[in-house]
């Protein structure tokens, strides 16, 4: 027996078994709610005082944490209205920059705290409007702004800054991360990430670029502390969080491929601090993960807001400070505690064979996993079975588990979900919300993943309309169609081929019009292709285009007429031949001996001519049929009688 392999070599996605845990909200203050908000940071005066830099959309608010349950806005520095806003800080200025046309660059004296503070300058000569800035030993990294690329700012004159170069190439970028002399520059749509050198602030260098990802939005990121590793967050919604090996400078090593939450929220900015990832998540609100390994990130701690904008965690007291879109500042304290394994797993819709499938998941703890499994159940017919429980009888390989499925026959419903249990005794299921140990999630969650096992068989053409070849006049027109089903329950794809040029057309006719150019008589070849995916079927007409003579077989005139199949009686086929004088619009139906119509076998405009059609009745019961022609006002029946 084949096994169905689903590997985890592509993109995780990652689902959360735990949720608001090992994190506490100290308080929220929404100051001004009517407005809205922005970005966050923060700054420590001389004495240790601690306070939030909220920005909010008209201005910047100052927030005093010297008692964190019990935030105090001590000062506002006013702005134009703008959505975007982000703030930095260097030594004790903070600079501020927002989208807002010609609003520039916002510098403020934070000196005075908490009794005051200051907007010393407003400068608009460098740039107009930006979207980040970035401070790193004494110089400013403003991004996004009206002028393009990355602008340099000696802060050697915190108040009076000087532009040292700006950096274009590559593109538009977003946001970037700076240390030591070199940036990693996110370049949004690209979906990429650059390696710059500024040892020259005046002459920077491009280095290197990651793999550009299809379909991300390069965002922001932040270094691991030995500066190895990129956690890179992209705001797309196709990988969240990728993380890049870069010992070697000169190429990106992709070793995380993505990291996902399981409810579809989209991430925002993330920052690391020591073995933790601090990670703002729009509507997941405030995510920490642990990255002691930095190739197997996991959630271990969770605080669901609104619309969490930043986040903040670098004040010296271990608070981390919030800003939501919507309802202000967060003050949350995370305290690291023992959590249930974390399992990711990529879910299954369909398989398309009878061979047994192998699931695969990662699971972390952060001690360690004792035991793991995955029990599975299959509907057929309306029969639901017992539970059945599969381990991976080889171990996890890199906190990798396979787990194998038998095969199922076709039209099975097969419902699994993965349990683990760690050290400590703490179980979580996937699907969340299973319970029991020894072995773990003995009672099963609400919710479970579900495939469908669908074995494709060929389609099967019901009919085909003309039910053969046909003979045309010259600008004529002839509706091609075909009835075709799949057994098998897959959708079904049409393409049509004239003279096996393929044609636009794709649904299950095709209006063909007998050109006069090229030249007549010819014969031209329609033919239509019908496949599953997996089979494909075809039909060929061929269609003869000639002018006219109004003579029948034997030279003598046409008529109307309907002639008597023949053999007769048949099984289960029989051919009828019936002839028009005149181009009409025609109708040929199957009626049974009740007066139901069994079958339409023409129903389109036709040419004069004879015409020969084959009736099968190969589904149809013993017993007398009627053929009925309906031709302009000519109407004619034959009986005809069916053997099996």
């Amino acid at each position: 027996m084949i096994k169905r392999i689903l590997f985890l070599t592509a993109i995780f996605f990652n689902i959360l078994v735990i949720a608001q845990t090992n994190v506490t909200l100290l308080s929220n203050l929404d100051e001004h709610n009517s407005t809205g908000y922005n970005d966050i940071w923060g700054y420590v005066d001389p004495m240790g005082n601690e306070y939030a830099l909220l920005g909010v959309r008209n201005g910047t608010a100052i927030i005093s944490l010297a008692n964190p349950s019990n935030p105090i806005e001590v000062a506002f520095i006013p702005a134009t209205y703008s959505i975007w806003r982000d703030i930095k800080v260097h030594e004790q200025y903070a600079y501020v920059v927002s989208e807002q046309t010609n609003d520039g660059l916002q510098i403020i004296d934070l000196s005075n705290l908490p009794n005051s503070a200051t907007l010393v300058n407003q400068i608009d000569t460098l740039f107009g409007s930006a979207h980040n800035i970035f401070i790193d030993n004494g110089f400013a990294y403003v991004i996004g702004t009206n002028v393009g690329g990355m602008q340099i700012l000696d802060l050697s004159d915190p108040v009076n800054p000087i532009q040292t170069a700006t950096y274009l190439t590559g593109g538009s970028i977003h946001d970037v991360y700076v240390w030591n002399d070199t940036v990693i520059a996110c370049m949004g749509y690209s979906g990429e990430y650059h390696l710059i050198d500024v040892t020259d602030k005046s002459n920077p260098q491009f280095i290197s670029s990651s793999t550009s990802l299809p379909g991300i939005y390069s965002h922001s990121g932040w270094m691991t502390e030995d500066k190895r590793y990129f956690y890179g967050t992209e705001e797309f919604n196709q990988r969240d969080i990728t993380v890049w090996d870069l010992q070697d400078r000169s190429s990106w090593n992709l070793v995380v491929p993505s990291w996902q939450t399981n409810s579809n929220a989209t991430v925002h900015n993330l920052f690391i601090k020591g073995n933790y990832a601090h990670i703002s998540y729009y509507t997941d609100g405030y995510v920490v993960l642990d990255i002691s390994d930095p190739l197997n990130p996991f959630l271990v701690g969770e605080y669901s807001t609104s619309e969490m904008w930043g986040c903040y965690p670098f004040l010296p007291s271990g608070i981390t400070i919030c800003s939501d879109m919507d309802n202000g500042l967060y003050v949350f304290q995370f305290i690291p505690d023992d959590v249930p394994p974390t399992i990711n797993h990529t879910p299954i819709t369909e398989v398309n064979n009878s061979d047994s499938v192998t699931l695969t998941a990662q699971i972390v703890d952060n001690n360690s996993v004792s035991d793991a499994n995955l029990r599975y159940r299959t509907t057929l017919n309306g029969n639901t079975s017992n539970w059945s429980i599969v381990n991976d009888p080889n171990g996890p390989t890199n906190n990798i588990y396979e787990f194998e499925i038998p095969g199922q026959v076709n039209n099975t419903i097969v419902e699994y979900y993965i349990s683990a249990q760690d050290n400590n005794n703490l179980v979580s299921t996937l699907p969340e919300g299973g319970s029991g140990i020894n072995p773990p999630g003995s009672v099963p969650p609400s919710t479970f993943f579900s495939y469908s096992v669908m074995i494709p068989a060929p389609p099967i053409f019901i009919s085909v309309t003309p039910a053969g070849d046909t003979t045309i006049a010259p600008d004529g027109i002839v509706q091609f169609h075909v009835n075709a089903v799949d057994t098998s329950g897959f959708d079904l794809d049409y393409s049509w081929f004239k003279n096996g040029d393929r044609l636009s057309f794709q649904s299950n006719s095709y209006v063909y019009l007998a050109m006069s150019n090229p030249d007549v008589p010819r014969v031209d070849t329609i033919r239509t292709e019908v496949t599953n995916g997996f089979y494909t079927i075809d039909f060929t007409w061929l269609v003869t285009v000639e002018n006219p003579t109004g003579l029948g077989n034997g030279n003598l005139p046409l008529e109307y007429s309907l002639r008597q199949n023949y053999p007769n009686p048949f099984n289960p086929s029989t051919q009828i031949k019936f002839s028009i004088p005149n181009s009409e619009f025609v109708n040929l139906s199957i009626y049974s001996a009740l007066g139901e119509k069994v079958r339409e076998l023409v129903n389109e405009f036709l040419s004069p001519g004879e015409y020969t059609i084959t009736f099968d009745a190969a589904h149809l019961s013993s017993g007398f049929y009627i053929a009925k022609i309906i031709a302009g006002s000519y109407t004619q029946v034959i009986k005809m009688s069916l053997l099996k």
